[in-house]
């Protein structure tokens, strides 16, 4: 593994954003029926983000450096901007690790 730090940050990250999302979605789903369901349709939306930064951030080393940093900012940009500051630790996570995947690797002897 030539990107571990950047394996294990957007990881660590879709794997909590994917936990907060079950846990907010599970209490959007216990809302009464006479309330607005916006919460759980937007927890749904950040559930399939974060299995797709989950899911991404597996293959980091098979794609390319820069295709994957502006993937995870933009998963990690659109997840802060619809949870309202829910999933900020998640958000900062995948944000590094794109950050991360701009750095060019050193090829060692």
């Amino acid at each position: 593994m030539k990107r571990t730090t950047e394996f294990v940050t957007g990881l660590i990250g879709g794997i909590f954003g994917v936990i907060c999302s079950f846990i907010v979605m599970l209490w959007a789903g216990g809302q009464p029926v006479n309330e607005d369901n916006g919460l759980f349709v937007t927890s749904i939306i950040v559930l399939v983000l974060q299995l797709t930064a989950l899911t991404l951030s597996c293959l980091v080393n098979k794609l390319n450096n820069k295709v994957y940093g502006i993937i995870s900012i933009a998963i990690g940009l659109i997840t802060l901007f619809l949870s309202a500051l829910i999933f900020f630790i998640p958000a900062i996570l995948q944000f590094v690790s794109g950050g991360l995947a701009f750095k060019s690797q050193k090829e060692t002897i």
